[in-house]
């Protein structure tokens, strides 16, 4: 699939959330040979309720789909044409918790489509799973697929679902959200599965991107002998302190009396990477390793630049706030409690401040306060994000990591039952992610490797991969990782674990652009000679990583 240049895109909301939709579609592989050619009739009375621990089977309904479309989305993804598969949509409870949770199962329709394995797909923004958007490439693919919805709308951006009509939080569902439905999907997809076929699937795998992406680390925490393997992509780890983290940028601005527009803020970015684009050995648009960018906002104090036609000169107190806004949320004592994005990054996403045409800023609400609005203070109507203090953040800080860290957040660094298991984690995570810093990831599997033993045997059953210059899910300049469920499956069912990704993208010229991607903390250089366009002309460099862990070192990017 050639994905479009970002100035394409029909509508600005597609950099939030239809990227997750891409992720499945990277995920194509060949369909396996079967050797028995029978499935049971696809209608309700073939199949009999799935075992599901702590929940009940309200209905089942089966129904034959031919020729069935998944039309396109504009820019972002071709359409799924001509499929057949059974459609079987379960809806199951958890007695006393007052909940409708629908699960789908696509099931190839014959057995001769099917290629053996199943595939749970997870979610993106607030919505536990995407449906039919998600399950069509899937299906395409040979694979049986399940997603769920949670028991609530699917919903990207809105949060309403967490409270009921008397604005108190609709904890049942926050927990489907969390965890639990993510079991109960994959429990009724496996059965299903081997209820059409006669066969249990032989290997059993989660794909997920953001949303999707913290599901599949959730489920190797909490649920570590369900999957042969899971491929989580940029996941959302600590999904409530990243949505307090949206609200930095406004709190700087206001804190220092100083707005800086998106398009300061882009062009920022734009000097970035002008400056260290080329410590990866070539300039091709791409900071290969952020690390290495010691860029400083304040060095371009007083040089000029031109937004709605109108000339600005750099401040002091613009290159302050820049500065401040790329060290992350830092509490008033100096302690930094997320991580921020990488120089070269539009925070666009994260900003909402125009210039007007006599020069003067307004700050305006970038609508991304979801949580702290909804969530922490149920829809109150006297709420403004632009006019919130540092001490009221800092309350909801708090209060966001004691009262909803444990039922959303996926970084419990203790994977050592999911490895026990024999089960595989791949993972990747864009350098320019516009919305999850790849910096938690980094974060999260250093803790995993002082927990489990080191780099090296963490290295035997997870694998990190950095995308340079690779935004939220995908776009960007830099090379998207092309086929990771195949190389997944490759480590999984043939014991071949990569040390790289197999990455493309294409230039502006429309050129081919390929990189295989470093494990994790290698990182890509220009080897000095050939086309830079080509994975050929780069290798990767550097690190052992157990060397960070000697001695109970901190690594270097521990919060």
């Amino acid at each position: 699939m050639i994905l479009k240049p970002q100035s394409e895109l029909e509508s600005p909301a597609f950099d939030m959330v239809l990227p997750f939709l891409l992720f499945q579609q990277w995920a194509t592989v060949a369909a396996a040979t079967n050797d028995n050619p029978k499935t049971v009739p696809c209608k309700a009375s073939s199949f009999t309720d799935p075992v599901i621990p702590g929940a009940k089977v309200l209905s089942i309904k089966a129904e034959e789909r031919r020729n069935f479309d998944i039309p396109a989305v504009p820019g972002l993804l071709e359409p799924v044409t001509d499929l057949n598969f059974c459609d079987v949509q379960m809806y199951l409870t958890h007695p006393g918790s007052n909940d409708k949770v629908l699960v789908k199962t696509w099931l190839p329709l014959t057995r001769e489509l099917w290629n053996d394995r199943f595939q749970a797909i997870g979610g993106g923004g607030w919505a536990t799973g995407m449906l039919d958007l998600s399950l069509g490439p899937a299906v395409a693919t040979s694979y049986s697929a399940s997603s769920t919805d949670g028991g609530h709308p699917v919903d990207y951006f809105s949060a309403d679902w967490t409270l009921n009509e008397n604005k108190s939080v609709t904890w049942d569902l926050l927990q489907n959200f969390g965890t639990r439905s993510l079991a109960d999907m994959i429990h009724v997809g496996k059965s299903l599965t081997e209820q059409y076929y006669s066969q249990k699937p032989r290997y059993s795998y989660w794909n997920g991107c953001s949303q999707g992406g913290r599901q599949g680390y959730a489920v190797a925490q909490r649920y570590p002998d369900l999957l042969d393997g899971i491929l989580a992509a940029a996941p959302a780890l600590r999904f409530p302190a990243l949505t307090m983290s949206f609200l930095w940028p406004n709190l700087v601005m206001k804190e220092m009396g100083t707005v800086v527009s998106n398009c300061e803020f882009n062009w920022f970015a734009a000097k970035a990477l002008e400056e260290c684009d080329i410590l990866d050995g070539a300039k091709d648009g791409v900071i290969g390793d952020p690390e290495t960018c010691t860029f400083d906002p304040r060095t371009l104090i007083g040089q000029k630049l031109e937004c709605s036609g109108i000339e600005i000169e750099v401040t002091e107190a613009m290159a302050d706030v820049v500065h401040k806004v790329h060290e992350g949320p830092t509490t008033p004592y100096g302690s930094n409690v997320f991580p921020s994005l990488t120089h070269g990054t539009s925070l666009s996403t994260f900003v909402n401040a125009t210039t007007n045409p006599d020069g003067t800023r307004t700050l305006n609400d970038p609508g991304l306060d979801v949580f702290a609005r909804t969530v922490l203070l149920r829809n109150s109507d006297t709420y403004n994000v632009a006019k919130l203090t540092p001490t009221e953040f800092w309350s909801l800080w708090v209060q966001t990591d004691e009262e909803y860290g444990w039922i959303m957040d996926g970084d419990n660094p203790d994977l050592s039952a999911f490895r026990d298991a024999g089960a595989k984690l791949l993972s990747w995570h864009g350098t320019n992610d516009d919305i999850i810093p790849h910096k938690t990831t980094n974060k999260y599997r250093q803790r995993v490797e002082r927990e489990l033993g080191g780099a090296k045997a963490v290295d035997e059953f997870y694998r990190l991969f950095l995308a340079p210059g690779v935004k939220h899910c995908g776009f960007g300049n830099g090379a998207v990782p092309k086929d990771p469920l195949e190389t997944l499956r490759d480590w999984v069912e043939k014991s071949e674990a990569s040390d790289t990704l197999a990455a493309e993208t294409r230039s502006e010229a429309d050129e081919l652009v390929t990189r295989n991607l470093c494990r994790y903390p290698r990182t890509l250089k220009y080897l000095g000679t050939g086309d830079v366009n080509r994975a050929s002309s780069w290798s990767c460099v550097g690190g052992d990583g157990d060397a960070v862990l000697k001695n109970g070192e901190k690594t270097r990017d521990e919060l």
